[in-house]
């Protein structure tokens, strides 16, 4: 059975942006791609994302933190408050695994950033040796002075004694 891409993110406990991102750049393989979307092997997944053990207590659901009418009126006054704090620690922890998960994005998206910013310079400065290089080659093939030489007419004095004229200044 193959996963899809946002219950591989569900599963792996990280944002579907993350899986997106591993598969694009081939930290995280994949079955296929089709119009229904990725199928992604668990066990690739579990590679590269380890699994998370879930129970109920770890993930609260968004509103675990407050309570029914109900538990209200039957738990004692403190119970209440240790529950609730039970629970908008377990969402801080959850907000932390975020933003770590966010972080890690935009880092690897600065070395990225980083690493193409200096292949272009690399690829600038190649051009432009290359530049400099034929700009030179052509300058060897059109030599001026032979130009000069042939515009320069010669008297009858020099065609005569076989002469070559003059260079003008």
């Amino acid at each position: 059975m193959y996963l899809s891409l946002g219950k591989a993110a569900k599963e792996a406990g990280v944002a579907k942006s993350t899986i997106s991102k591993a598969l694009s750049s081939g930290k995280l393989s994949y079955r296929e791609k089709n119009s229904d979307g990725y199928k992604i092997d668990p066990a690739e997944l579990f590679r590269v994302y380890p699994k998370i053990a879930k129970t109920d207590a770890v993930e609260p659901s968004s509103n675990d933190w407050q309570l029914g009418q109900a538990d209200a009126e039957t738990m004692p006054y403190s119970a209440k408050f240790e529950i609730q704090l039970a629970g908008l620690k377990s969402l801080i922890a959850e907000k932390g695994r975020r933003i770590t998960d966010l972080e890690g994005d935009r880092a690897q998206l600065r070395e990225d950033r980083h690493r193409l910013t200096e292949n272009w310079q690399e690829e600038r400065v190649r051009l432009l040796k290359l530049l400099e290089d034929q700009t030179g080659t052509v300058k060897l093939l059109t030599d001026e002075r032979n130009k000069q030489a042939a515009e320069v007419p010669r008297t009858i004095w020099q065609r005569i004694f076989r002469r070559k004229p003059a260079m003008a200044a």
